[in-house]
């Protein structure tokens, strides 16, 4: 073998053995689907859809809601035959008016999580008047054909693929109405992955105007959020940024902007039984709103290329 074809070779056995730690991106096929959230209330709703794309394999998909007012889950188990597409109204799907976040887990003949990457989805969120205002796709986790029969979902890299370390908000506009234009308002989504709903998630934000000036802040929440970023912190707000030095070239926007990277400090039990976990996992998304014209926006948060070396959980 010459050496040009032993370093191709040696490059080929690389990609391949880096291959189970590239990330599922919400974009590929995935065992396990985070929709980051749902509305039930039959004036707002959620329209939810999970697709298996394989041609050979069936799946039973695994629905499960989790109500952000008291953490109970409702769950609900949908057969997906090759090819096949389940789509669904949420206030169909789940009993009551509900809020939160929901996952599915992909489970094979014998009712147990596999590593049958082949679910993909998305969720389209109305408002109360039943306007539908954005699309998210579901964020995908591949399954690494570890099993651990303890009832939970293990982003470790062995069940699971592990969760990405930081989150970034791409770009936001400043917030509110300083510019005679419609008041504009993002919301953050958020999904606390640390196994319980008696944890309190702490981030840390890392924030920039247009012109590269950093700016620091922290939230807090408990197992799923969806919080105004001005809320979050005044900094965000359009009248601030524009005390800063900002690049003020016009850009026929009506506010100037940012962007912002977003990683877990620490999770505390606040009931107190349970030790500290220090980096907690997290996903999220974020919707952009003109008041009194809906939601005009929605997309993933954007993902760092490092794993999370804290193990995200979710029970099955």
């Amino acid at each position: 073998m010459t050496k040009s074809l032993l370093k191709v070779g040696l490059v080929l056995v690389a990609v391949m053995c880096l291959a189970p730690f590239a990330s599922a991106d919400g974009r590929k096929p995935g065992s396990l689907l985070i929709y980051p959230c749902f509305d039930s209330d039959t004036g707002a709703g959620t329209v939810i859809s999970v697709t298996n794309v394989d041609q050979v394999v069936s799946v039973t998909a695994h629905f499960i809601y989790i109500d952000a007012s008291d953490w109970r889950e409702f769950n609900r188990f949908e057969p997906l035959t090759p090819r096949d597409v389940f789509t669904v109204k949420a206030s169909t799907h789940v009993a009551g008016a509900k809020k939160g976040f929901l996952y599915v887990v992909a489970l094979n003949a014998s009712g147990t999580p596999d590593n049958l990457n082949v679910l993909i989805g998305d969720e389209i969120v109305a408002d109360s008047l039943g306007n539908y205002l954005y699309a998210l796709d579901a964020i995908a986790f591949l399954h690494y054909g570890g099993v651990n029969n303890d009832g939970v979902c293990s982003f470790d890299n062995v069940e699971y693929e592990a969760v990405r370390d930081k989150m970034y908000i791409s770009s936001f506009l400043g917030q509110g109405n300083e510019r005679g234009f419609m008041p504009i308002e993002s919301t953050l989504i958020l999904v606390a992955l640390v196994g319980s709903s008696d944890y309190e998630t702490r981030l840390r934000f890392a924030a920039y105007n247009n012109n590269e000036q950093e700016f620091s802040t922290a939230h807090r929440f408990r197992c799923w959020d969806a919080v105004s970023l001005e809320d979050v912190d005044a900094l965000f707000r359009h009248d601030f940024l524009i005390t800063t030095n900002y690049d003020d070239r016009n850009t026929g926007l009506p506010a100037t902007t940012g962007w912002a990277e977003i990683d877990g400090r620490e999770a505390v039990d606040v009931i107190g039984n349970e030790p500290k976990v220090i980096d907690p996992p997290f996903v999220g998304a974020i919707a952009q709103m003109l008041e009194g014209n809906g939601f005009s926006a929605g997309h993933l948060l954007h993902e760092s290329p490092e794993s999370n070396p804290t193990n995200g959980l979710l029970e099955h």
